[in-house]
């Protein structure tokens, strides 16, 4: 007779760590900071644009949170990457969320003439925003600032443990 099988699922990801509270708010922070460089670069007339500090502060924590403090414990360099990759996370967040804001303002103002237009117009929007905005200063900001998330994260793991 055999015993069966029980599958214990990794519940990690919804334990609140250390790690993934200090990945959250310096990726919120360095958000923050490269908004405030790509504001005075987005072309006029842009919605949102204003409130873009607060809005890649937010994706920034949720990020942090979710993507950078999930795994640490596994060496600087490894953290270091971590970070990179929620900061690039976090640019493709920002600018879908500005070019659906932008896609919702021209649907208002009858540019679009079905809906599959509007909804591919979406990364249109964002894309152009993209280019339009990055420049080095928010690009070295965001990159210096996700490294330096991932690596508070991995010392927090290892100052706090789990």
């Amino acid at each position: 007779m055999t015993m069966p099988r029980i599958m214990v699922r990794n519940s990690q990801a919804q334990i609140p760590t250390m790690a993934k509270l200090f990945a959250g708010l310096v990726l919120a922070a360095t958000g923050v900071l490269c908004a405030r460089g790509i504001v005075p670069q987005l072309p006029p007339g842009v919605q949102a644009a204003n409130q873009l500090p607060l809005i890649m502060g937010s994706f920034g924590l949720l990020l942090g949170w979710r993507v950078v403090g999930l795994r640490p414990g596994r060496g600087w360099r490894d953290a270091v990457n971590d970070g990179l990759r929620g900061a690039v996370y976090l640019l493709i967040a920002t600018f879908v969320f500005l070019g659906a804001v932008q896609m919702l303002r021209l649907a208002l103002r009858m540019r679009y003439h079905d809906v599959m237009e509007a909804v591919t117009d979406v990364i249109g929007q964002g894309t152009t925003l993209a280019v339009a905005s990055l420049g080095l200063q928010p690009v070295l900001t965001l990159g210096v600032g996700a490294a330096l998330a991932g690596l508070a994260a991995e010392w927090a793991h290892r100052r706090f443990g789990r």
